[in-house]
């Protein structure tokens, strides 16, 4: 059942009455952001460290993007000898802004089995590196001949997925939510490069009591 409140976001329940969270996460890493309105708007500049032709534009997630300079409230482009300087102890906690980020907040129970669908429609041939914090999961999550997603013994654990780019996808199945500790709290999902990740790609995976 898809969520009232996301479209990227649901509770799929299986024939046997078990059931897991389903999310998806679309990468998007050339947005034009403009400051002001319509076409009369000002392009947002790029962040130093991006300095590659593949690292124009801004990043975003699911057409939502937070990026750490607008939380902080310096300039995109503010050099590194002035950012460096900064205190980034509280750049992803709510009371820096009051309210949740406007990337994606997924939700989900303690303990639930979570899978993440994971693409990248078109952007820069430049690679990403996604990592959710406190959970792992196996990199081909596939059995019956690779027909059925599901738990698979001689898989590699991975903590984070690299090589996605454009025109790419990848299922990433979190066998509990909370971890194998199954704690519940805020985890954050990102993009593990520096400058994508400043750039906003990052969210939250809620996980509940």
């Amino acid at each position: 059942m898809e969520d009232s409140t996301s479209r990227a976001s649901s509770t799929v329940t299986k024939a046997d009455k078990t059931s897991f969270r389903e999310f998806v996460l679309m990468f998007q890493d050339d947005v034009n952001l403009r400051y002001g309105t319509g076409t009369n708007g000002t392009a947002v500049p790029k962040l130093p460290q991006a300095e590659d032709p593949e690292d124009s534009g801004q990043k975003a997630f699911n057409y939502r993007t937070e990026p750490l300079w607008a939380r902080m409230g310096f300039a995109p482009d503010a050099p590194l000898e002035t950012t460096r300087s900064l205190d980034f102890t509280h750049a992803l906690s709510n009371t820096l802004t009051g309210a949740d980020p406007v990337t994606p907040v997924f939700t989900t129970k303690v303990g639930m089995p979570v899978r993440f669908r994971v693409l990248e429609p078109a952007g820069h041939a430049r690679n990403h590196v996604f990592q959710v914090h406190g959970h792992n999961w196996d990199q081909l999550p596939y059995t019956n001949g690779s027909t059925v997603l599901g738990p698979r013994a001689v898989s590699e654990r991975k903590g984070s997925q690299f090589g996605h780019g454009p025109g790419g996808h990848f299922d990433m199945l979190l066998s509990s939510a909370g971890g194998v500790f199954q704690a519940p709290g805020d985890y954050l999902f990102r993009d593990q490069s520096s400058f994508q990740f400043d750039g906003g790609l990052w969210g939250i995976l809620r996980v509940q009591p």
